[in-house]
């Protein structure tokens, strides 16, 4: 009994370790964080990409949840919020609405 515990217990650190690292690489990703994010000319592309991206842990399918956006001197940064509908993990996704300027 104990034994089957601590190889229970084993087994769900290294799959919390497998996760923190999974989640560490997708920031790593385009999109995955603010300082990297996804650049589109668009605002209308945006949510169409962030659906098409799949789940960092699982790849399952991602759900938007919310978002926000704030306007910085290199165009306008978005966050999407989404949960993956297979695994449940959240995920925010960064994208750059930069327009590109006619010559």
């Amino acid at each position: 009994m104990a034994r089957e515990r601590k190889a229970r217990r084993e087994h769900e650190r290294e799959l919390r370790k497998t996760v923190r690292r999974l989640e560490r690489e997708a920031a790593t990703l385009p999109g995955g964080a603010p300082d990297n994010p996804v650049n589109v000319a668009s605002a209308a592309v945006v949510e169409t990409r962030a659906r098409a991206t799949p789940c960092a842990l699982c790849g399952g399918d991602l759900e938007l949840r919310g978002d926000r956006a704030t306007s910085t001197p290199r165009g306008v940064l978005r966050e999407l919020q989404a949960v993956c509908r297979r695994c449940h993990a959240p995920r925010a996704l960064w994208f750059l609405i930069a327009p590109t300027l006619a010559s």
